[in-house]
């Protein structure tokens, strides 16, 4: 079968507009606008349906799971942006927050929280829950990238 010039334009325009279509919404499993990879001394800001391609992108993935009323999160939360730029080159920090998106929970089977778990090529690899967890996130991470802390 032959292809009329007409008939190329045509396909040349209906392959065009499905580039633009996948880049604005994003093609399922891949990178898009809203499916960004983590980016080192950057706080990446991890969902349901994101963490699967976070834990397969980064080396090392440091995350730590809390809500929004939780006293010890927020603490927790709040030293995130200086934890990311110390591990810049050894880890990527990531939080998610289990009030914007229940399913998070469900899906790095967290029970109690806060909770810090770190993922190393996209297996977990470490885990700390409670009031105290923070205290051993940089040992986590020495740990995992065989760094001193």
């Amino acid at each position: 079968m032959r292809l009329s010039k007409s008939n190329w334009w045509t396909l040349a325009a209906i392959v065009a507009a499905l580039i633009i279509l996948f880049s604005v919404t994003g093609i399922p499993g891949l990178p898009g606008p809203d499916k960004s990879r983590p980016k080192p001394g950057e706080v990446y800001k991890l969902t349901a349906s994101n963490l699967p391609g976070a834990r397969r992108h980064a080396p090392v993935l440091v995350a730590l799971f809390t809500e929004t009323g939780s006293v010890h999160g927020t603490r927790m939360a709040r030293s995130l942006p200086s934890l990311a730029e110390r591990t810049k080159g050894r880890a990527i920090i990531a939080v998610g927050n289990l009030d914007i998106d229940p399913a998070l929970a469900s899906r790095a089977s967290l029970k109690e929280l806060p909770a810090w778990v770190v993922y190393r090529d996209g297996t977990e690899v470490a885990r700390a829950t409670g009031e105290f967890a923070d205290l051993s996130v940089d040992r986590f991470i020495a740990e995992q990238t065989g760094t001193a802390p």
